[in-house]
C-alpha cells in the first residue's frame, strides 16, 4: 500500500491506496483544484461548505462519467454485433463463391461450353464485386476493432475517473466529518 503526503486547500493529508504514488498525487491535485475553484468564487465559504460544494461538483462529474461509460459500452456492444454480422456475410459470400466454382467445374457439356464461359465471366464479375465488398467489410471490421479498442481504453479511463471521484468524495466526507467533530468538541 502506498502512502503519500499531499496538501489540499492548505491542509496536509496522508493518502493511502493501492494505486501508485503518481496517481494518488494526481487525485489530490484534482481535489485541491476543485476546492480552490469553489473558494475562489466565494471567499466567504467555510472549508466544510467548500468541501461539500466540491463533493457535489465531483459527484456531478462522476455521474456524467458513468453515463458516458454506459453509452460507450452500448456503442461497443453495437459494434461487436455489426462485426459479427459482417463476418457472417463474408463467410456466406465465400461459401457461395466456392459452390459456384464447384458447379462450374462439374459442367463439362460441350454444347453448353460457350454458355458456361459466359456464366463463368459473370461469376468472375460477381466474385470481383464480392471480393470488393468483402474487402470493404474487412476494412470496416478493422476500423471497428480500432474503435472498440479506443472505447475500451475510454471505458478504463472512465473507471479510473470514477474511482478518483469516489476517493475525492470520501475525502470530502471525511473532512466534513472532522470539521463537524471539531466544532462540537469544546476547546479546553
Amino acid at each position: 500500500m502506498n502512502v503519500v503526503s499531499v496538501k489540499i486547500n492548505g491542509v496536509v493529508y496522508n493518502l493511502k491506496g493501492e494505486e501508485n504514488e503518481d496517481y494518488l498525487l494526481k487525485v489530490a491535485k484534482y481535489a485541491d483544484k476543485k476546492m480552490r475553484e469553489i473558494t475562489a468564487k466565494n471567499q466567504l465559504l467555510s472549508t466544510s461548505s467548500a468541501a461539500v460544494l466540491s463533493a457535489v461538483n465531483i459527484a456531478d462529474e462522476l455521474f456524467k462519467a458513468l453515463e458516458e461509460c454506459s453509452e460507450l459500452k452500448e456503442r461497443n456492444r453495437l459494434h461487436e454485433n455489426e462485426i459479427a454480422e459482417l463476418t457472417n456475410q463474408l463467410s456466406y459470400m465465400e461459401q457461395t463463391s466456392s459452390e459456384l466454382a464447384q458447379r462450374l467445374e462439374k459442367s463439362i457439356d460441350a454444347d453448353l461450353l460457350s454458355k458456361k464461359e459466359a456464366e463463368l465471366e459473370k461469376i468472375k464479375n460477381e466474385l470481383a464485386l464480392m471480393e470488393d465488398s468483402a474487402q470493404k467489410y474487412l476494412e470496416k471490421n478493422n476500423q471497428m476493432k480500432a474503435e472498440n479498442k479506443e472505447l475500451r481504453f475510454n471505458l478504463q479511463t472512465t473507471k479510473y475517473k470514477v474511482l478518483d471521484l469516489q476517493n475525492k468524495l470520501m475525502e470530502s466526507q471525511i473532512n466534513v466529518a472532522k470539521e463537524k467533530k471539531a466544532k462540537t468538541i469544546p476547546e479546553k
